[in-house]
């Protein structure tokens, strides 16, 4: 098996793990009282726990070979999330997640322009056909576009960003770490609201609560190992695979149609990271 073809099935397991987040999110209860910052700090808590036992039974140093672009990538990723988990109490989940998944995208620039990654003309055509199908997803009333279309794409370049930096930190951290201590940062970020504000846990609230931390550091693990097997453009339009699978959880677990629009939107995000693999 090629370096290649073992990141595309990491990253294909990861875009699956990584939909059930804001699937885990959107099944807690709106009436739950459960504010954004204890969603947050359950998805990094598990992540923490789980990493730090990993680590240490690996015997691994929790010490950064590079700690400032370590903090970068926590930061950026931080925001990004903060963003994506406000935005998906406001949107759907297929328009939310499709939204998000321009996230690859900003990857081949954001490789481009600081890590040298080459950029051909064909991938600058599946960028293109990629945000033209998000503009359908947003399908705005004249010039005007949703507060939480807004938010779903500033979450995607945060995102992006914050992948790519995985491509330089590939040298100096193991997955794991990268893993640990970005959870821990946004722990470290939210714990004090949600002690301040936070609403204990209940019957109906324990489990979308440990799925968010369950799901998203098995998504984020075989994220972070999928980017160290090849470059950042060549990886992350596996990414977009949440896409399809948001659009079944949508269907089947709250029944609810997508429009034509979000539709098209999606197989048109799909389509240029299609685009980007075949004739990268």
């Amino acid at each position: 098996m090629t370096k290649e073809t073992k990141a595309a099935l990491l990253m294909t397991a990861a875009a699956f793990f990584l939909s059930l987040v804001p699937l885990a999110v959107k099944l807690v209860p709106a009436d739950s009282g459960i504010p954004t910052s204890e969603k947050l700090v359950a998805r990094g808590l598990v992540a923490v726990i789980v990493t730090f036992i990993l680590i240490k039974k690996r015997g691994e140093s929790l010490v950064s070979g590079k700690p400032w672009l370590l903090f970068l990538r926590s930061a950026l990723g931080t925001i990004g999330m903060v963003l994506y988990f406000v935005a998906l109490e406001e949107l759907p989940l297929a328009d939310t997640v499709t939204v998000n998944k321009l996230s690859p995208f900003f990857v081949l620039l954001f490789s481009w322009i600081f890590l040298g990654e080459k950029l051909k003309k064909i991938q600058i055509i599946a960028i293109i056909t990629a945000f033209a199908g998000v503009a359908l997803v947003a399908n705005p009333v004249g010039m005007t576009v949703s507060r939480a279309i807004i938010l779903a794409l500033a979450s995607a370049v945060f995102a992006g960003a914050a992948y790519t930096t995985l491509r330089a930190l590939r040298k100096y951290d193991s997955p794991l770490r990268v893993v640990f201590w970005f959870s821990l940062f946004s722990v470290i970020a939210f714990l004090p609201k949600t002690i301040s504000g936070g609403v204990i846990p209940t019957g109906t609230t324990i489990l979308p609560l440990l799925g968010i931390g369950i799901a998203g550091v098995l998504g984020q693990v075989l994220m972070t190992t999928a980017y160290r097997y090849a470059p950042g453009g060549k990886v992350a339009v596996y990414g977009y695979l949440s896409v399809v699978f948001s659009l079944i959880w949508q269907v089947s677990v709250f029944k609810e149609m997508p429009s034509m629009m979000v539709l098209a939107g999606a197989i048109m995000v799909m389509t240029g990271g299609w685009i980007n693999y075949k004739f990268r």
